[in-house]
């Protein structure tokens, strides 16, 4: 299909971030092929396309990109909120006892409908029965880095870190150059791998060329350990056994010396800031603006449903602005338009993905973002990287396009039922709900 979109104002988060205004974007199949002003939009293109839409009053820019989250956990999403011990009384007992591909499944494709419907057009997703989550995404359009979690003790898909890597094998076969699944190599974190497994994660990602990620400087006790057990911080250990490198994506980062963000830019690790979930927990504040400043690119996620309950970052934008303000005691430390990156543009460096996604540029992939500008909430419209900062929620999301494919038509998804999704989730998690019961 080849589509043409009018008179909308681009965020085009190109590397000079211009903005064009009364602007035009058409795209064939899965590919820009215009990117302007309408005024020198070829008639050609119009002459030829199957749909011509008027966005007269609305912004276009790239799909967000959520570069950190676990989209089977949604049955979690309120369990024990509040509760102190929560990871020992709910979390794990429940994923041993309840979790299984079904769920993991179901669970997934209501994540994906709640992305899409947020503008999200990608995600890297860690958790288990990735294969299966990978096939519903590919089902649905969706954009995902797909990664099995690796994890030594036994949990509900493998018995130890390197059952799980051969399920990572299995995947990566499976997905090979497939044009939205991208497998990913992902151990939990340090202190729940062995040394060794965590090696061959990270030689299995060179192999194939891949990413890899974990959870890295999170949790006091994680903190503790690595002082206690090797006079170092976790990120001081990977630097000391060589497990830095430019393709790990550290998810979360919290705790961080300004020696832990040298290591981090010296190795070019990518770092993947969650604020929403991580001030839930009340964890702290990762060093992203220090990190930025020191050459660290940094992309935004939302953790998992158990974690940050959204899944959308319009919320995580709105937070990574105000609260770095406030810890730098100055409104002027990060402007509006320094935040949009880190889910568009700066996001997909993160992902070695910048060829094809996070700006509108043509020859990149048709992953496009229309937000209205109609409702109360955007008007006016002075400066829109403020309005889409401080201003806009995912209520604003009109259409989504990803690689190509119209997704989000009109704030309503058009290839999959709402309803049947949630009939399908209820269904499959009712002996899930049932456990949690007993433990509440």
């Amino acid at each position: 299909m080849k589509y043409v979109l009018r008179h909308a104002t681009i965020l085009t988060m190109d590397e000079s971030m211009t903005v064009i205004e009364n602007g035009a974007l058409a795209f064939d199949g899965d590919t820009l092929v215009y990117v302007g002003k309408d005024a020198e939009l070829p008639s050609s293109l119009l002459a030829t396309c199957d749909e011509v839409v008027d966005l007269a009053d609305a912004l276009i820019l790239p799909t967000f990109i959520n570069a950190h989250t676990h989209m089977g956990m949604i049955a979690f999403r309120s369990l024990g909120d509040d509760s102190p011990d929560r990871l020992r009384r709910f979390l794990l007992p429940l994923e041993n006892a309840c979790m299984n591909e079904e769920l993991a499944v179901a669970s997934s494709r209501l994540a994906i409908a709640e992305m899409l419907l947020a503008g999200i057009g990608s995600a890297v997703d860690m958790y288990y029965f990735e294969d299966a989550v990978a096939k519903v995404a590919k089902e649905m359009g969706f954009r995902l880095w797909a990664g099995e979690t690796l994890m030594e003790d036994p949990h509900c898909d493998a018995r130890n870190g390197r059952e799980g890597l051969k399920k990572a094998v299995r995947l990566i076969e499976q997905y090979c150059d497939d044009p939205l699944i991208t497998p990913i190599i992902a151990p939990h974190a340090p202190y729940s791998n062995s040394l060794s497994v965590l090696k061959e994660a990270q030689a299995l990602a060179h192999e194939y060329g891949l990413l890899w990620t974990m959870h890295l400087s999170e949790m006091d006790f994680e903190m503790e350990k690595y002082a206690k057990e090797y006079g170092l911080s976790p990120i001081g250990f990977l630097e000391k056994e060589h497990l830095l490198d430019s393709s790990l994506l550290a998810a979360h980062c919290i705790h961080t010396s300004d020696e832990d963000i040298a290591l981090l830019a010296k190795n070019g690790t990518k770092v993947i800031h969650c604020p929403g979930a991580n001030l839930k927990s009340a964890k702290g504040i990762a060093r992203c603006p220090r990190m930025r400043q020191e050459g660290v690119l940094v992309g935004l996620g939302t953790d998992g449903p158990a974690s940050g309950n959204t899944l959308e970052v319009f919320t995580q934008m709105k937070l990574y602005a105000i609260l770095h303000k406030n810890v730098l005691k100055d409104r002027t430390a990060i402007p509006a338009s320094s935040v949009v990156p880190l889910c568009t543009s700066e996001a997909a460096k993160v992902l070695h993905a910048e060829k094809n996604i996070g700006s509108l540029v043509v020859g990149k992939k048709a992953d496009i973002l229309v937000l209205e500008l109609e409702s109360p909430n955007m008007i006016p419209c002075f400066d829109p990287y403020s309005v889409i900062v401080y201003s806009s929620g995912v209520q604003n999301v009109q259409h989504v396009f990803v690689n190509g494919r119209w997704l989000v038509r009109d704030h309503e998804l058009r290839d999959v039922s709402l309803t049947w999704l949630r009939e399908e989730f209820f269904r499959v998690a009712q002996p899930f709900f049932e456990e949690a019961k007993k433990r509440s």
